[in-house]
């Protein structure tokens, strides 16, 4: 019956420039949190940029779950 009502696009997620990208622009995504976007902050800011995505694994708080869910929205370029 709601077939005809249903839409289905195929959109791509933004990526996220974690090498650019503020606090305020890092918090917005869902999976990351004030403290995390914080952190992620200070460790580009103290050791550099990022060379690839799995660098935040070095970040304390970052999990193997917490980077398996970020990594497809994240980019270095």
């Amino acid at each position: 019956k709601i077939r005809p009502y249903l839409k289905m696009e195929n959109k791509r997620s933004r990526l996220i420039h974690i090498n650019t990208a503020s606090e305020e622009e890092l918090k917005q995504h869902p999976y990351i949190r004030f403290n995390l976007a914080k952190l992620m902050v200070q460790y580009r800011n103290q050791h550099g940029q990022f060379f690839n995505i799995s660098d935040i694994k070095k970040i304390m708080t970052v999990t193997d779950e917490i980077y398996n869910k970020l990594s497809p929205y994240l980019t270095v370029e």
